[in-house]
């Protein structure tokens, strides 16, 4: 509940600072505007007025002469007069002069020279924001008679080589600061929807090469008129009704992925028939747990294809699978041909597109190895498990690396 809480703060939060919606864009920059606001009174106003040097045992001119209240409305007049002379320096130089000098058709001297009169403007309104304030101090009788420029230019001064850097230095290192953070988000939400599109491509060419393999096993049954086509048709029903309904999600329960795959040793055994040689050993409790799809399919089509259907006599398959509560072991062997003239220990578009999901998909969490001897050849895969409610951590989903790229 409290992480909830804490969630939807930030959320509002990051909303506040980089959403475009126009009433958050008017808050934002209400908010800086406001803090500047008191930030001026603060540390210009009330040490200028209220109390000269932040001496708080001198004397205290301007309250004794109009009190308290008094005091209090004429700073905070002359804060918003300030504030907005900032405003407009602040938006002008921003919004402006900067897109202007960074623009395709940029003109350095004709935008330098707005520049300049534009900052002339500013310091002349500032200066006539002082005229104004100290000619009805005096006429109120705070002066006895109109200050000079003696006083009024260290003021003014002030104004201009303190508080216009700092100002227009802040609000440009905000706006510097927030851009480069979109950008890099931009850069990482291209590098996402890279990563993702690869995984997809991926994930859609194993369909094809797994069903076209399978269709081909059917093919055979029915041109031979073998009895075992309808339990193969009946399989590869199964088989597609849980590719298309199951396997478009970024992860499938491991009890569905590890049906398949009986499913699938059982289309080959018709195929094969009592000449095949088929050992299977699953152990662990596969409920409550998740696994991304189509990941262990290609590595035991791959020990058929390049393997046992290679072999003139007595081909065999052994597959053992064991389930942890955090891991899955998958250790699959199968014979090999006396003479081959490839390596089919990696031939296989499935095998290589598997190879590169789980690259993205377990990066530096899983471990797979791939060799083979005289007689056979051999799989050996770890991958990390999960419980169903807690796949967002610890390993990586094809949604999970589309998001986190």
């Amino acid at each position: 509940m409290i992480r909830q809480v804490l969630y939807k703060r930030f959320m509002n939060l990051y909303n506040l600072v980089f959403s475009d919606e126009r009433s958050l864009r008017f808050r934002r920059h209400l908010l800086f505007w406001t803090l500047w606001f008191f930030y001026l009174i603060v540390t210009y106003l009330i040490p200028t007025n209220w109390i000269p040097a932040w001496n708080i045992y001198g004397p205290k001119p301007h309250i004794e002469k109009y009190g308290i209240v008094l005091s209090l409305l004429r700073i905070m007049m002359a804060g918003l007069l300030l504030t907005l002379v900032h405003m407009c320096l602040v938006y002008g130089i921003l919004y402006y002069f900067l897109p202007r000098y960074f623009s395709k058709n940029k003109n350095w001297i004709i935008t330098t020279v707005l520049l300049l009169l534009f900052f002339c403007m500013i310091a002349f309104l500032n200066y006539f924001n002082f005229v104004l304030a100290l000619y009805i101090s005096t006429r109120i009788g705070y002066f006895e008679s109109m200050p000079g420029m003696a006083f009024i230019i260290p003021l003014w001064g002030r104004q201009i080589l303190f508080n216009y850097p700092t100002i227009v230095g802040l609000a440009l290192a905000i706006k510097l600061l927030k851009n480069w953070y979109l950008k890099q988000n931009e850069a990482a939400q291209v590098a996402r929807e890279k990563i993702n599109a690869e995984l997809q491509l991926l994930k859609a060419q194993v369909h094809p090469h797994f069903l076209f393999n399978t269709l081909n096993n059917i093919y055979s049954f029915i041109i031979n008129n073998s009895p075992a086509a309808p339990g193969a048709i009946s399989k590869l029903s199964t088989l597609l009704r849980y590719i298309i309904y199951e396997c478009n999600q970024p992860v499938v329960q491991l009890g569905k992925e590890l049906k398949m795959i009986r499913d699938y040793i059982d289309l080959e055994k018709f195929r094969y028939g009592e000449s095949f040689n088929m050992s299977l050993h699953m152990q662990g409790d596969a409920s409550n747990k998740m696994i991304c799809p189509l990941l262990l399919i290609p590595f035991l089509e791959n020990s058929f294809k390049h393997g046992a259907s290679q072999m003139l006599a007595y081909p065999w398959v052994n597959l053992d699978i064991v389930v942890n509560d955090q891991h899955l072991y998958f250790n699959l062997s199968n014979s090999k041909p006396t003479i081959t003239g490839e390596n089919a220990v990696s031939k296989g578009l499935g095998l290589r597109n598997v190879k590169k999901r789980l690259a993205i998909l377990y990066p530096e969490s899983h471990s797979l190895s791939i060799t083979e001897d005289s007689m056979k050849f051999s799989v050996s895969l770890k991958i990390p498990l999960y419980n169903a409610n807690d796949t967002g951590h610890g390993f990586i989903t094809d949604k999970q690396a589309y998001e986190l790229a």
